[in-house]
């Protein structure tokens, strides 16, 4: 090759990344996602209550440039709050396919005896639909430092903007992870998310990523 480059040094602890997460997310789903002589720890059937602060881009229209700030708080089925987030996401385009609207989150967990981070991409119009949404996980502080997982959230049909069912799922990696530098963290994120994440731009069938066609617009 004429080019030559170099893979940025953290690239080998990504990559070891993907088969412990895959597996956790393939034993969640199955949901046991247990593994002998590691730290596990679940929280199924949260209700997520979320304080949001929205902005629009242009009102009163969603669209691209809307962004938002939120603080959650989770509560498990005997009413005890287990933890906090912190996050912030913006709808960042249009999917070509569909006119679907597609978010980009970040967030940061904290419990009692340690810190989370997560980061991914939502489709925002399917989930006011009501579909589930998902996130990888990546320790960051405490007892998680060393672990991997996994956040699913769906809002609720009563209250889509302010109350959701959650569950949340991080298990000890051997070793640990390994990543501590913030560029690091946005890498292996974007990487896990891509495994349970929605289609960010999906093939159109003439080929092109071209803005969506919407009822009543023409070539």
């Amino acid at each position: 090759m004429n080019e030559r480059f170099t893979l940025p040094a953290h690239s080998p602890a990504l990559a070891a990344l993907v088969p412990e997460f895959l597996d956790l997310a393939r034993a969640a789903a199955s949901g046991d996602p247990a593994a002998e002589e590691r730290d596990l720890a679940v929280w199924e059937n949260l209700t997520e209550h979320v304080s949001l602060d929205y902005r629009f881009a242009n009102p009163p229209v969603h669209g691209p440039g809307d962004w938002d700030t939120y603080d959650s708080r989770f509560v498990d089925p005997a009413g005890v709050e287990i933890g906090t987030l912190q996050g912030t996401g913006r709808i960042l385009y249009e999917r070509s396919s569909d006119a679907h609207l597609m978010m980009y989150y970040r967030e940061q967990l904290t419990f009692p005896d340690g810190t989370a981070q997560t980061a991914g991409w939502v489709d925002g119009t399917a989930i006011l639909g009501g579909a589930w949404q998902r996130f990888p996980i990546l320790g960051s502080g405490g007892r998680y430092g060393s672990m991997i997982g996994l956040r699913s959230f769906q809002p609720t049909p009563e209250a889509p903007h302010s109350l959701y069912r959650t569950h949340l799922v991080l298990r000890e990696i051997p070793g640990g992870h390994g990543l501590t530098d913030p560029e690091e963290i946005d890498a292996a994120l974007s990487l896990l998310g891509a495994f349970v994440g929605p289609s960010v731009n999906p093939a159109t069938a003439n080929g092109r990523l071209e803005p969506p066609v919407r009822a009543g617009r023409t070539a």
